[in-house]
This record gives C-alpha cells, sequence and structure tokens, in this order.
C-alpha cells in the first residue's frame, strides 16, 4: 500500500513538473510569436536573402555547420512563414532551458523568460531567414553545453566540447550567450549563498579551458570541410579586427564610444533596455549590503555579466553590428531575475505589482521589434515602385529592348523614399539599389527572387566599357540616366560606381 502511494506521489510530481515546463514553453512561444509577430506572417526579403544558394558563402564563412545542416536537412535558403516558427520554437525550448539551469522557481521562470524576449535584439539575426533557425538552434545548443558542466566529469567535458562545437560551426559568436548565461548563474549562485570565490574561479577556469578546446576544434573542421568541398576560406572575420591596424587609443574610443552609447539610450533601434541592465545591478547591489551578504563578490559578478555583454567587441578591437550581441537578452533578463530572488519575501507580497514589469517591457519590444519588421517591409515596397518605374523607362526609349539578350549594367546607388526607415536600425529599411554602393549582384539577384525582372548580366568587358562611358551620363530620376551603349543597356542610378562593380 505504502508504495503504491510513494509511486503515485512520484508520479504526479513529475507530472506536475511536465507541466510547469510546458506552460513556460508556452509563455515563450507567445512572447516571442508578440515580438516577432510581423515577420512570422509577412515574410519579407531582406538584404542577404535575394541569394538562393548560401552554401559556398556560409563555408567560406566558417559556419560549416549551418552549411551542412541546410545542404541535408534544413532547405536552402528559407521557407517563408516556416523558417521563422522553427527559429521561434527553438528559441522558445532554449529559454525554458536556460531558466531551468538558473534554478529558478516557477514565478521567477516565467518573469525571465517574458524579458528574454523583451529585448528584441534577436530582430538582427531573425531578419536573416538565411540563417535565423541554425542560429536559434546555435543558442539551444550553447545552453545545453552549460548543463554537462555540472557533473565535473570526462564524459561531461567531452560533451560540452561537442555542443560548442555544434553551437560554433553555426554561428561563431552564439558561443557567448552561455558566457553570459554561466555569469548570471555565478550572480544567483552568489545571492543565494550558495557558492564561494574558489569555486567561481575553479569553474571559470575550466568553462574557460574547454571552450578554448571547442575554439580550435572548430577551426580544424572548418578548414577540413573547406578543404573538402574545394572552397576558400574568407577574410570576412579577419578583416573586421581592429588590433593592429588601429592604435590602441582608437580602439579604446571605438569601443568605449560603443559601451556608452549602448548604456545611454542611443543603442541600436529596439535595444535602448539594455541600460536598465544597472538598474537591475544597483537594485542587486543594494539589498545584498542591506543583507550584509557577500557584497563585493555580488557586485564584481554584476560587472563581469554586464561587460560579458562586449567580450566581442574587445576581441576584435571593433565596432560591431547589432546581431552579434547575442548574449544581450540573456544578460538583461537573467540580472532582472536576480533581482527576483533577491527580493524574497517582497516579492512574495507584490507579485502582481512586480509581474508588471516584464509585461511593460515586452510590449515595448514588441512594438519596437515589429516596426523594424515593418521597415523592411515597406523598403521592399519602394524597391519594387523604383525597379518598375526603371522597367518603364528602359521600354518607353528602347522599344525594341530584349530582356533575354541585352545585359543590363546599373550605375552607382540609390535610395529610394521610406517613411517607415529607422535611425540606428543597421540593414533593417535599407534598399538594394543602396547597399554596397548599389552592388549588381546583389540588384540582379533581388529583382530575380521578388519576379520582376531576370536580366542578363554584362560581362568583365562589357562592364568596363559601361562604367567608362556611364561617367558622362546624368544620374537618375534624369531619364537620361538610361541608355543602351555598345550593346548594353546602362541604368545609372548614382553618381558613385560601387566598388563591388568595377
Amino acid at each position: 500500500m505504502m508504495n503504491t502511494i510513494l509511486s503515485k506521489d512520484k508520479n504526479s510530481s513529475a507530472l506536475t513538473e511536465l507541466n510547469h515546463y510546458k506552460n513556460l514553453f508556452f509563455i515563450a512561444l507567445f512572447s516571442y510569436v508578440l515580438v516577432y509577430g510581423f515577420e512570422l506572417t509577412h515574410f519579407t526579403l531582406s538584404i542577404d536573402e535575394e541569394f538562393f544558394d548560401n552554401f559556398t558563402q556560409t563555408m567560406m564563412l566558417g559556419r560549416w555547420g549551418h552549411a551542412l545542416i541546410r545542404h541535408y536537412l534544413l532547405p536552402e535558403p528559407f521557407v517563408p512563414f516556416f523558417t521563422t516558427a522553427l527559429c521561434l520554437i527553438f528559441l522558445s525550448v532554449a529559454a525554458v532551458l536556460s531558466a531551468l539551469y538558473l534554478k529558478l522557481n516557477k514565478y521567477q521562470s516565467a518573469a525571465y523568460i517574458v524579458m528574454l524576449a523583451a529585448l528584441p535584439q534577436l530582430a538582427y539575426q531573425i531578419q536573416f531567414s538565411n540563417q535565423s533557425d541554425t542560429v536559434a538552434l546555435s543558442i539551444l545548443f550553447s545552453t545545453l553545453s552549460l548543463f554537462t558542466l555540472d557533473a565535473h566529469r570526462l564524459k561531461g567535458y567531452v560533451q560540452f566540447i561537442v555542443l560548442t562545437i555544434a553551437s560554433l560551426s553555426i554561428y561563431q559568436s552564439v558561443f557567448l550567450f552561455a558566457a553570459s548565461l554561466l555569469c548570471v548563474r555565478f550572480t544567483i549562485l552568489a545571492i543565494r549563498k550558495e557558492t564561494e570565490l574558489s569555486q567561481l574561479v575553479k569553474k571559470t577556469a575550466i568553462y574557460i579551458g574547454l571552450t578554448l578546446v571547442a575554439l580550435i576544434l572548430n577551426s580544424l573542421l572548418s578548414k577540413l570541410c573547406a578543404y573538402y568541398y574545394n572552397i576558400p576560406t574568407s577574410s570576412y572575420l579577419t578583416s573586421m579586427i581592429g588590433w593592429g591596424k588601429l592604435s590602441p587609443g582608437e580602439i579604446i574610443f571605438t569601443v568605449g564610444s560603443y559601451i556608452y552609447n549602448c548604456f545611454t539610450f542611443n543603442a541600436p533601434f529596439g535595444m535602448n533596455a539594455l541600460p536598465f541592465t544597472l538598474f537591475w545591478m544597483m537594485a542587486i547591489c543594494l539589498l545584498a549590503l542591506r543583507k550584509r551578504s557577500q557584497f563585493f563578490l555580488i557586485l564584481t559578478l554584476c560587472i563581469v555579466t554586464i561587460a560579458s555583454c562586449f567580450i566581442m567587441n574587445v576581441i576584435l578591437g571593433a565596432w560591431l553590428p547589432p546581431r552579434t550581441m547575442i548574449q544581450a537578452p540573456v544578460i538583461f533578463a537573467g540580472l532582472f531575475a536576480a533581482v527576483l530572488v533577491s527580493t524574497g519575501f517582497i516579492l512574495d507580497r507584490h507579485k502582481i505589482f512586480i509581474s508588471c514589469i516584464p509585461a511593460i517591457f515586452l510590449i515595448s519590444g514588441a512594438i519596437s521589434s515589429n516596426k523594424l519588421f515593418y521597415s523592411d517591409y515597406m523598403a521592399r515596397e519602394a524597391d519594387a515602385h523604383f525597379s518598375l518605374q526603371i522597367i518603364d523607362t528602359i521600354y518607353s526609349k528602347y522599344p525594341d529592348f530584349d530582356i533575354k539578350k541585352t545585359p543590363v549594367f546599373f550605375y552607382g546607388s540609390y535610395t529610394p523614399a521610406n517613411a517607415w526607415r529607422l535611425a540606428c536600425a543597421d540593414a533593417f529599411g535599407a534598399s538594394f539599389f543602396e547597399w554596397d554602393g548599389g552592388n549588381n549582384s546583389r540588384i540582379y539577384a533581388w529583382l530575380k527572387s521578388a519576379n520582376i525582372a531576370d536580366f542578363v548580366h554584362p560581362d568583365a568587358e562589357e562592364v568596363a566599357r559601361a562604367s567608362k562611358f556611364g561617367d558622362e551620363l546624368p544620374a537618375w530620376p534624369n531619364r537620361g540616366s538610361v541608355f543602351l551603349h555598345d550593346g548594353v543597356m546602362i541604368v545609372k542610378i548614382g553618381p558613385q560606381l560601387s566598388p563591388y562593380n568595377k
């Protein structure tokens, strides 16, 4: 009889725990859908989404895991709705697992998960559907890797290395998500008085050592894959390094200015909630001081956690686009969760009031994120309208123009009017006719993928002749900018020739 009762209690407990995780998953999914709903329901071709085959490019960039997943498992380059939906599902699972890793209770977990979605940094990743689902999978791998460290056994360390390599092979900077999550874990453990400095130093040393092993092995595997597929490696990542190219003073100014902007409400659009991490830190430290609880250790851990947001900037010594700050949401949400852990009895008395904070940030993040995606949607509308104007001008001036035989060359760049474009929003709202100074490869690919026109590309000699003749033509909107010369239809949309078209 007793065994039966214990068995029932155990099954009931397991069912309750399963329901808890299920509820957290749906809270996460609801939050992410609210924040990224416009992209989910209104697929829009963004910059870098115009090419149908990215295998060679991603392999060149060292993202061999992404290339292989796309080549053998997931659709290349993406499928509207499905790719974004899969991305949000992966993110939701990662959110639940990260809350579990932090050992938060039900209420803290729910608040933490909502805050993760509330800082819409991932908009700058989800914008690129050709990698949004795999980046989310990389975040999931990065989160899972931390669970293996707690075993403190060789098997766990090997699993950590494998999962970290899996994450790195998709997107190199995602492993920093785990680094920031680990910092948050340390902070919460210190608040709970469940750790000491010596333990934290030991765990940090193990994490750094194993991560370095994973980085080295990933680099070797990346070169091996590139060699197997006979693909050269790209200098894209090394070109971003500032060390050795700029003086130490210039690097300090560049990185310092970047950090300063992030905490003075001048961050990339949608990320202006990031300065609130300083408020979370102050609240945590004040409560620790009041309780006389490891104040200096907690203060140090809070500072290290916030600083982890800018590890890549310091390593490279450069300004980086907002899509690389993948760890920002976990720092923002994690330190807020740490505040909840610190408050204890205060939280129990004022749950309804405190619940308003994640809700307010979630609404704000959803507004910002959907504005970003709508600006991209309107950019494509503007691009389409501009394209039709050009095509109409070509056929008006040259009724016998044969789109299947006569090559077309775009000289310069042009930015169609977009009233919805936002300041400091990276590639959001940008035109294909302006990016890279009017890169013909991008323009041709976008026109084809948007089903507007499939122009014949000029060869190298035709490009040279068209470039020279184009110097003398007036620029758009002067209709004289469209001119048929020596068998090439020249469309001068701007005064400056793009370096990508020479």
